[in-house]
């Protein structure tokens, strides 16, 4: 037959398993929703890389277009293509364009790296919820052990101490 404190030692080790249990689990569960997020944030900069890569074409195809209208206007106003004004007109129109696109390619890496930081920095809060959960863990289950100690030495061991 239990006597009440056997009961209370019982229901103190369980209940720290519980906690322990339920640390793990929020834990893990942390940890699970970071590497999501790490995920999400590695699939976002691939997406905002490529975005600027776009950008990048499309401001060189316009800086194409730009080129052939001005050369168009040169000729037609007879100035001779390839030397001189018209040479330099062409270069400076093509130097332009170039730059637009190749800062619009560095600042699409750019977001592009500081998504991913992001992604990073939530997979590390993960990890450290997981270590956390399994500190709780332990912590819970010495306190539980702790507890059903202090209840057990109280169970009276022989039969006249109750």
């Amino acid at each position: 037959m239990c006597t009440g404190l056997e009961i209370l030692a019982a229901a103190a080790v369980v209940g720290s398993g519980v906690s322990a249990f339920s640390a793990i689990q929020q834990g893990n569960q942390a940890d699970a929703m970071g590497d999501y997020q790490k995920r999400q944030a590695e699939a976002d900069a691939s997406v905002q890389a490529s975005e600027a890569q776009l950008q990048a074409r499309q401001i060189r195809k316009a800086g194409d277009k730009q080129r052939a209208d001005a050369r168009a206007a040169l000729a037609g106003s007879g100035v001779a293509l390839g030397a001189g004004t018209a040479e330099l007109i062409d270069k400076d129109i093509n130097a332009n364009s170039e730059t637009d696109a190749l800062l619009s390619i560095y600042q699409g890496d750019t977001r592009a790296d500081q998504i991913r930081a992001g992604g990073n920095v939530a997979a590390l809060r993960g990890q450290n919820a997981k270590t956390a959960g399994y500190i709780n863990a332990g912590a819970s289950a010495l306190s539980g052990i702790g507890s059903a100690s202090r209840a057990w030495s109280k169970v009276p061991t022989r039969a006249g101490d109750y």
